[in-house]
Parts: C-alpha cells; sequence; structure tokens
C-alpha cells in the first residue's frame, strides 16, 4: 500500500511540475532521494509517466489540434516552425541519451545546480524583458502561434536545449527562449507546451524501448498508475499556469527554484 502511494506521489508531482517552470524531473530526482522508489527502475518511471501530461496537453489543446491537423497543407509554414522548435533537442538527446541516463540522474547535486541557475536565469528574463503582453494576447492560441517567426521558432529550440540538464525545466527553458525572442509570456508558454508533444512523446518511447526488458509487470503497473495521476494533475496544472504567468510572469517560480536548490544543499 506505501509502494502506491509514493507511485502516486510521483504521478502528482509530475503533473503539477511538468508544466510549471521547475522542472518535473529535477523534483522526482530529488523525492526518490528521501523517498525511495519501489522499484529498481525509478529513472524510467519517471520518464514514462511524463505520458500522462502529453496526454493532458493533448486534451487541453484539442481544439487547436483539430484546427491544426484539419488544414495542414495550409498550415505548413507552422508545421516547420514546430519542426525547428524540436529538432534541436531531439538530436541532441539521442546523441547524449547515456551519458544523461547513467551520470546526470544520479546525482542530485547536478539537479540543485541546475534548479538555482534556472531561477536566476528567470529572474534576470522578467527583469530585461518584462512588458505590457501584446496584442497577440487577444487572438487565439492558434492565431497567435501562426504569428511565430522562423527566428523566434528557433530560438525557443535552441534553449530547450538547456532541458537535457535535469532540474533545468523544459518548459522552463523554452519559455525563457520564448521571452527573449520577442514573445509574450502566453505565447511562450502555448508553444512550450504544444513542442512538449513531440518531444517528450519520442524521448518517453525511445526510453522505453530501451529499457523495456529490464521492467516488470509490477513495474508496468507503476508506470500506468503514475500516467494516470499526472494526466489529471496536468490539466489543472496548464489551465492554472497559463493564468499564473500572465499574472505572476516568471520571477515567483525563479525564487522558488533557489529556494528549493540551496534548502536541500542544507539539508
Amino acid at each position: 500500500m506505501i509502494d502506491y502511494a509514493i507511485v502516486i506521489l510521483n504521478g502528482i508531482i509530475e503533473g503539477l511540475t511538468e508544466f510549471i517552470p521547475v522542472s518535473s524531473t529535477g523534483h522526482l530526482i530529488l523525492l526518490d532521494h528521501f523517498i525511495s522508489f519501489p522499484s529498481n527502475q525509478a529513472e524510467t518511471f519517471q520518464i514514462a509517466i511524463q505520458l500522462g501530461a502529453i496526454l493532458a496537453v493533448l486534451i487541453y489543446y484539442r481544439e487547436f489540434f483539430k484546427k491544426f491537423i484539419s488544414s495542414l497543407s495550409k498550415n505548413k509554414s507552422l508545421l516547420f516552425k514546430f519542426f525547428l522548435c524540436i529538432m534541436p533537442i531531439l538530436l541532441g538527446g539521442f546523441l547524449a541519451y547515456d551519458i544523461i541516463k547513467l551520470y546526470f540522474f544520479s546525482s542530485r547535486y547536478i539537479v540543485v545546480s541546475a534548479l538555482i541557475f534556472g531561477g536566476i536565469a528567470m529572474i534576470i528574463t522578467d527583469y530585461l524583458f518584462i512588458k505590457k503582453e501584446t496584442p497577440s494576447e487577444k487572438l487565439t492560441t492558434f492565431e497567435a502561434l501562426s504569428r511565430i517567426s522562423y527566428k523566434q521558432a528557433l530560438s525557443v529550440g535552441l534553449f530547450q536545449l538547456f532541458a537535457l540538464w535535469p532540474g533545468m525545466s523544459r518548459s522552463g527553458s523554452t519559455i525563457i527562449g520564448g521571452i527573449v525572442s520577442g514573445l509574450s509570456y502566453k505565447q511562450a508558454a502555448d508553444f512550450s507546451f504544444l513542442c512538449a508533444v513531440p518531444v517528450i512523446g519520442a524521448a518517453t518511447l525511445y526510453d522505453l524501448m530501451k529499457s523495456y526488458h529490464m521492467l516488470t509487470y509490477q513495474d508496468l503497473n507503476y508506470i500506468a498508475l503514475g500516467l494516470v495521476v499526472s494526466f489529471f494533475v496536468g490539466l489543472f496544472a496548464i489551465s492554472s499556469f497559463l493564468k499564473w504567468i500572465q499574472q505572476w510572469h516568471l520571477m515567483p517560480f525563479g525564487i522558488y527554484r533557489i529556494i528549493l536548490g540551496l534548502g536541500v544543499l542544507a539539508l
């Protein structure tokens, strides 16, 4: 019973922190150091339950996907922008997979340093780039994202490479990249969440393909439960964060990251 409670706790943390820019992977790694996961495949579990968060994106942005897919031939420009955003991290993740899995997931100090560095970066980003929301905020998500330039899409993609550093946060890295390139906070968050679908989907499936032979029946049960929990919590996190970021921007999350990192070091 305690084992399943730990799995549910992991699912809640994944769902909350996948979209809030405080690093889901970083939080799960730190949690595992204080409350051991009931399996030897903790790293694979942490990656696999991200599929729940991806399903939450598909449901929350279902109207966007309907419009995008129904007229795909007319949306080649937007499709290419997504391509520019996701290719850097897919290539980087593929090349660095073994190193990341072997070394980066085993040290809480790597996570702590990423939390603090990312928190400082968010505070600096707010200080340098905060501005009134642009007229694109009144547009639909589809219309606002269609106005993103190729250069901005590539900028977000390059910043997304920081997400290979556990604790840095994929959403945090991409949102910072979007804001630095001139997007509004809402545009940057929407683009970040939508780009998560192919990025996290590909990373999760690739890891499962490489690790599936090591998973037991119990591991699969843990993954299924964690995935369901992260899905429902993820839906709440997306809708909440999109409101928070327009009101508070990134600074509160940056401060939280720094406090968490310093707190872990103190412990």
